[in-house]
C-alpha cells in the first residue's frame, strides 16, 4: 500500500526535509538540481544535524544528488516522444508496479540503503527509535522555521500546509488557465470518443483521469482479496496479489488506454506539464524541499 498525494500529480518522489514518499505517476517531475536554484535543503539538513546532536542523537546531514535525466524526466516536461516511450511500457504507472515491481522501484529517487541515516535508525531499540522520531520531528520544525521562516506544529502540519498551497496554485494557475481549459476540453471530447469515462474536463482532472481509473480497478481487486480496507481513501492504492500472467494482462489494457489518452492529450500535456513543474519548483523552494 502506498499513499498518493492528489495534488502533486507530476511528482514521482517528493523528498521533504528528512524523508521521501513516492507517487506512482506516469510522468514524474524532473529533478530540481540540488546545487542550482536553492541552498535551502542543505541549510535545513545542517540545522537538523546540529539540533539532533544537541539532543543527544546522531544524524547525518544529507541531500541526495539528482540522477541523470531519464525518459520520465523528459516526459514530465511535456516531451511527446518520451511520454510515448514511458506509457508504452508503464501505462499510467498503476499495474506496472505489480507486473514489474523491480523496474518500478528503480524509478525512486533513492532507497533506504542510500540514506546514511538508515543504519543509525536500525541500530536503535524500539523505545530509542520512538524518541528519535519525536526529536527528529521537532528538529525538522526548527530547521524549517530557521531557514524558510515557515511556522509549523509538526511535519504532518508541514505536509498539510504544502498540500493546501499546492491545491490553491493548481486551482488558480492550472484550472484557471484559459488555454489549458480549452486544451483539456478538446482532450476530453477525444477521450470520450474513444469510449473512456470522463467525469470532469478541468485541466487537473484530465491529467489525473487515467491514473485514477486504473488505481480504482486495482483497489477493487485488492478489496476482493481482503488486501485493502473497505473504506480506504481514494488516495491510498493497495497492491493485490496477482499471478504474473494476470498482472501483465491488466498492464496491457492500461498501456493501451494510456496511449489513447496521450494521443488525445498530446497538446494538452505539452502545455500542462511544464507549467505544473514550475509550480512545484516554486513551492519546493518556498518550503525548503527538494524533488528528485
Amino acid at each position: 500500500m502506498f499513499k498518493r498525494s492528489t495534488l502533486a500529480v507530476t511528482m514521482l518522489c517528493v523528498v521533504t526535509l528528512a524523508g521521501c514518499s513516492s507517487s506512482p505517476e506516469a510522468q514524474p517531475a524532473k529533478a530540481t538540481a540540488v546545487s542550482g536554484k536553492s541552498d535551502k535543503p542543505q541549510r535545513i539538513q545542517s540545522v537538523i544535524a546540529d539540533c539532533m546532536k544537541q539532543k543527544g542523537f546522531r544524524y547525518v546531514a544529507w541531500v541526495p544528488q539528482p540522477k541523470p535525466e531519464t525518459d520520465n524526466d523528459k516526459a514530465a516536461n511535456g516531451d511527446y516522444e518520451a511520454m510515448k516511450r514511458v506509457r508504452s511500457k508503464q501505462g499510467f504507472n498503476v499495474f506496472y508496479q505489480v507486473a514489474d515491481p523491480g523496474s518500478f522501484r528503480k524509478q525512486a529517487a533513492y532507497t533506504r540503503d542510500d540514506d546514511p541515516n538508515t543504519p543509525i535508525r536500525e541500530s536503535l531499540s524500539k523505545a530509542q527509535l520512538r524518541s528519535y522520531g519525536k526529536v527528529l520531528d521537532s528538529c525538522n520544525v526548527k530547521a524549517l522555521k530557521d531557514v524558510t521562516g515557515k511556522v509549523v506544529k509538526s511535519m504532518d502540519d508541514e505536509y498539510e500546509q504544502y498540500e493546501k498551497a499546492y491545491k490553491a496554485a493548481y486551482e488558480r494557475e492550472l484550472n484557471g488557465d484559459p488555454k489549458l481549459i480549452e486544451l483539456a476540453a478538446t482532450m476530453g471530447d477525444c477521450v470520450k470518443g474513444k469510449g473512456y469515462r470522463v467525469d470532469s474536463v478541468s485541466p487537473a482532472s484530465m491529467n489525473e483521469r487515467g491514473y485514477r481509473e486504473f488505481a480504482a480497478q486495482m483497489n477493487a481487486i485488492a478489496k476482493k482479496q481482503g488486501q485493502a480496507e473497505e473504506d480506504a481513501s481514494e488516495n491510498r492504492v493497495y497492491q493485490p496479489k496477482l499471478a504474473q500472467a494476470a498482472a501483465n494482462q491488466y498492464l496491457a489494457k492500461e498501456i493501451k488506454a494510456a496511449l489513447d489518452d496521450l494521443e488525445c492529450g498530446k497538446d494538452f500535456y505539452a502545455a500542462f506539464y511544464p507549467k505544473a513543474g514550475r509550480i512545484g519548483d516554486r513551492l519546493d523552494s518556498e518550503f525548503g524541499r527538494w524533488r528528485l
